[in-house]
């Protein structure tokens, strides 16, 4: 099954996985026995029933654990590009594991954000000048079985009940949704708003298909002429940073979490950071605590 004709899924990608693990091993292996303490920590932590911030905290990290999880496996299955974009993902779990941890009205602003983002969709799909996008008898059947005002009622209702302040300007009307960059400032650490200001940036030029990412594929001489068309393992990005970034996020959500819950303990994240700056400094990542 050659990897021109059956690509990341013919049997061929096996010897690029094989090279990728072998150049790498230290730092999968490393990256295994974070994930090991990761799930040993997720247990050891009690979230009582009416504790709705830690909730919300613990919640947020189960979803930041499966997203670092399929980090491993599309890195590993030398899926580099779409593992580093992934970890766009892992930085706003990241920044909202922070930001909820700052007090039980950060949390409910950002349980917010799902009211916010549900009265945008039932107010687009409700406007007249989009009927014309929509498949006959579209609007009636979303709106079917909760009429439109009921729901927007329903909705506002919610957000009220929350009581934020910051959800509603001094007219009573609705604010937009607080956005991760001033959730990050909220939550007030220079490593994360150096992530975000570099890492984030650029990671995301990939997941918006911005032309960027067009040079990992398109190999262009000194006229701009196309030379090479490269795509599968060529056009992948390998560099172990993806991984490196990975494990870096979840310490820091690691900091957060024992913040709140008291665990996992500082001095097993000190150590895990500590043997992330030794690594690191061989491969060239350099690691800041927040």
């Amino acid at each position: 099954m050659p990897i021109n004709e059956y690509g990341f899924l013919g049997k061929d990608i096996k010897q690029y996985e094989n090279i990728l693990v072998g150049k790498y091993k230290e730092v999968f292996d490393f990256y295994e026995d974070i994930n090991h303490f990761l799930h040993k920590m997720r247990f050891k932590i009690d979230v009582k029933n009416d504790d709705f911030q830690g909730g919300t905290m613990i919640g947020l990290f189960c979803k930041s654990l499966t997203t670092f999880q399929a980090i491993y496996i599309l890195f590993k299955h030398h899926l580099c590009n779409n593992a580093e974009e992934l970890c766009r993902i892992l930085f706003e779990e990241m920044v909202n594991i922070g930001y909820c941890s700052l007090g039980k009205d950060e949390a409910r602003r950002y349980l917010s954000l799902q009211a916010i983002n549900k009265l945008k969709i039932i107010n687009i799909v409700n406007q007249k000048n989009n009927k014309k996008y929509f498949p006959e008898n579209y609007i009636e059947k979303f709106f079917e079985k909760k009429p439109y005002d009921k729901w927007k009622s329903k909705l506002i209702n919610y957000l009220y009940s929350l009581g934020v302040k910051e959800i509603f300007d001094k007219n009573d009307k609705l604010k937009k949704a607080i956005s991760v960059e001033e959730r990050i400032k909220k939550v007030n650490s220079k490593v994360v708003m150096n992530l975000y200001l570099t890492f984030y940036r650029i990671v995301s030029t990939g997941v918006h298909s911005l032309p960027e990412i067009l040079e990992r594929y398109l190999i262009l001489d000194e006229n701009d002429l196309i030379m090479e068309i490269r795509w599968g393992p060529k056009a992948e990005n390998s560099e172990i940073t993806t991984l490196f970034t990975a494990i870096h996020f979840m310490l820091i959500i690691s900091e957060f979490l024992s913040n709140y819950f008291g665990i996992p303990e500082k001095k097993d994240i000190d150590g895990f950071f500590e043997k992330m700056k030794t690594l690191g400094r061989k491969y060239n990542y350099f690691l800041e605590e927040i």
